[in-house]
């Protein structure tokens, strides 16, 4: 466990024993992390309504010196993107770079996204991975779920498996309308949610749902401890760690094109007569820029 989420439970653990003032201010802790690593102490006791001196205490009830050296925790975390204030992480973004040179950023970038990949490849057994595109492969139906950022990522998934199956369908949500798409899952089904910290409410309401009619549940997302992962029959995970102030959805690309792939493998002969009449449907309406001068 890491300090931040080290820091995070022990306030937790000792909110019932605390003083009201203590409490007020773990509160604050808990619900403002961007605040405590970007403000000063005397503005983040403003923000939470209690003396200055009130943060010091609970710095030492956690075992720390000063306030200073929690704040430090705090400010660690953004850096690494794992607060989800965004424009404290845009802040932090802006003013770093100005500091260190657009080749250090890069290499920021380069080692970051690198990262992300490996840790697919080293945490997940490829035969339970297997065993996910089985289920797949199984299913009378495969809805797929993408909200916010991740919407156009279920497109994406639901373009390429539609190429391998016909029974992909896509939850799109327009005009706010979920339960249509929805209204015929049941057992023997499967739902593709794809989900980020912090979680679309729609894509966890959209789960519980699906497991309540008996449909499985494949959670994509990028943390065990996310919403979406509670909510899940089979998780694949994706870190998205970036030194921008978004998370980065390499990973989840990754995945989605990894999952189709080897849902493909899977399907019958008839998957290869399916996308050459897609392709040739493709050309016979020009859907492709064609150069007319050629």
């Amino acid at each position: 466990m890491n300090a931040y989420l080290g820091v995070s439970e022990r306030l937790k653990e000792l909110f019932p024993g605390l003083p009201r003032a203590l409490k007020v201010a773990a509160t604050y802790m808990l619900e403002h992390p961007g605040d405590i690593a970007t403000l000063s102490m005397r503005q983040v006791a403003s923000g939470a309504g209690v003396s200055l001196p009130n943060f010091s205490r609970l710095a030492k009830a956690l075992g720390y010196e000063t306030y200073g050296e929690l704040r430090e925790v705090y400010r660690k975390q953004v850096q690494q993107s794992d607060i989800k204030e965004y424009h404290l992480r845009a802040e932090n973004l802006q003013k770093t770079g100005s500091d260190i040179s657009t080749r250090e950023i890069w290499e920021e970038f380069r080692s970051s996204t690198l990262d992300n990949l490996t840790a697919i490849f080293e945490s997940i057994d490829p035969d339970y991975f297997a065993g996910v595109a089985n289920v797949l492969n199984e299913s009378r139906q495969i809805f797929v779920v993408g909200m916010q950022a991740s919407a156009s990522f279920s497109a994406y998934t639901h373009y390429l498996a539609g190429m391998a199956s016909g029974k992909i369908r896509l939850v799109r949500g327009e005009g706010g309308v979920f339960a249509d798409p929805i209204a015929d899952i049941g057992e023997g089904d499967v739902m593709i949610s794809i989900s980020q910290q912090p979680c679309a409410r729609a894509s966890i309401e959209l789960a519980i749902l699906a497991r309540e009619r008996g449909a499985k549940v494949v959670a994509i997302t990028d943390s065990p401890a996310a919403p979406i992962s509670f909510e899940a029959d089979y998780v694949l995970l994706g870190p998205n760690r970036s030194p921008l102030f978004f998370e980065s959805y390499v990973g989840t690309t990754v995945l989605i094109e990894a999952l189709i792939g080897f849902f493909t493998i899977g399907q019958s002969s008839h998957v290869v007569e399916r996308i050459e009449r897609i392709e040739a449907d493709r050309m016979r309406l020009n859907e492709y820029w064609k150069n007319k001068k050629a």
